[in-house]
């Protein structure tokens, strides 16, 4: 109950001065990018019916509707301007908050209360965290869903039953629908189960195929969506894989804008994936052939380095300086990296370090951007919390035998 209480004021608290956050100076965290995309998807969407990115005159298959489907509904309502933007940053903060309680509930199961209590601060305490609740971005639904996703996934290898592979199922696509990257997780989670064998397999496989039915199910209505709009291509996903290919390519830093601008001799969006995806290869191909050490570690440490060793931080919170957050965030990335070491036996934990380590590997092909791995710190932050709470009570055992 002492934990519980401390959890409630630590998510309370940090709810209120989120919001506070947002009703001061929301309106100053706008990228003038992504975020404006999204926008404009949901009102064309609801002006003329037609799902669109980017391009307002061409149905699109480079996104998934999830999170522009929520902006339309509340656009419905509310219409657009200010007041839509600054609705949704407070929903968005309210995402995060339930994002970390599910943190709570996961910690709790896979190691301790103390661990998981502590794991909320740590996270709470996450200046990127407080960015992305005010940027309209995918993020911090993402955060929300991914959590329960992994809470699901922990619930049905505790307690295997159809009820939990239907959840499962059903959170699968919801996250899917937000972030398409994830569609592969559950099949490596599933693998992982096979492996432990700690679940009869006949009934395994079982509640594995209603789950898949159940993706299958929902997932439906997008795949005659895409063959539809696509003149009878079969797109499970998205078609956007050629552009973060592409810009995966240039190591170290990525062009700006304004060149990539230059790139295309078309406006039409699925011709100039197709480039990219053909171009990407090539430099590919080129750069391993002309420098091939310096491509090897661009695609090894420097992707890796990329992707968790740079705090997502590009407009100031709360006055709070850049150092203090790369300092904080290291630390994190650290002492998380310890903790999975320790943390090899405990099969949960190792569904999340596959997690962790499918998103890099992911990451490392494709784009490696810091923005991709803020979903990802608060599990980081549950190994630091374990680790320090495990180091701890080693301490007082110590100091109780002398």
């Amino acid at each position: 109950m002492f934990v519980k209480c401390w959890l409630y004021f630590i998510l309370g608290l940090s709810l209120v001065v989120k919001i506070g956050l947002v009703l001061t100076s929301g309106e100053m965290y706008n990228l003038q990018s992504d975020d404006r995309e999204y926008l404009k998807t949901a009102q064309i969407w609801l002006e003329t019916g037609m799902f669109t990115y980017n391009d307002p005159n061409r149905p699109t298959v480079f996104i998934t509707p999830g999170f522009p489907a929520f902006i339309a509904i509340l656009m419905k309502f509310i219409g657009n301007g200010f007041v839509l933007e600054q609705t949704i940053r407070i929903l968005q903060a309210v995402m995060v908050i339930a994002g970390l309680y599910f943190l709570f509930l996961i910690g709790k199961r896979m190691f301790s209360e103390k661990a998981a209590l502590l794991a909320v601060i740590l996270s709470t305490f996450y200046p990127p965290l407080w960015l992305v609740s005010n940027l309209i971005l995918t993020e911090s639904m993402f955060v929300f869903v991914l959590m329960l996703l992994v809470y699901v996934a922990i619930r049905a290898m505790e307690t295997p039953s159809y009820k939990w592979g239907v959840l499962f199922g059903l959170v699968w696509v919801l996250t899917v629908y937000i972030r398409p990257t994830i569609a592969l997780w559950p099949g490596l989670f599933f693998l992982l189960l096979l492996y432990w064998r700690q679940i009869p397999w006949a009934k395994l496989v079982k509640i594995g195929v209603v789950t898949a039915f159940v993706l299958i199910l929902c997932l439906s209505p997008w795949w005659v969506r895409n063959y539809h709009v696509s003149g009878g291509q079969f797109i499970p996903l998205t078609k956007s894989g050629g552009n973060p290919l592409l810009l995966g390519t240039f190591p170290y830093h990525l062009p700006s804008i304004e060149e990539q601008r230059t790139w295309h001799k078309t406006e039409n969006l699925w011709e100039n994936d197709e480039f990219d995806s053909k171009w990407a290869k090539q430099r590919i191909k080129e750069g391993f052939q002309n420098s091939f050490w310096f491509y090897l570690k661009w695609y090894t440490i420097g992707k890796f380095s990329k992707f968790w060793g740079e705090p997502f931080y590009w407009l100031p919170i709360l006055s709070i300086p850049k150092a203090l957050v790369w300092s904080y965030h290291l630390l994190l990335v650290v002492l998380g990296f310890i903790g999975m070491w320790f943390s090899v036996k405990n099969r949960g934990a190792v569904a999340v370090m596959v997690l962790c380590g499918y998103f890099t590997l992911l990451h490392m092909i494709y784009l490696a951007h810091e923005r991709y791995s803020v979903p990802l710190m608060p599990f980081l932050a549950l190994f630091t919390a374990d680790l320090v709470i495990a180091k701890i009570a080693s301490k007082k055992l110590r100091g109780t035998n002398c």
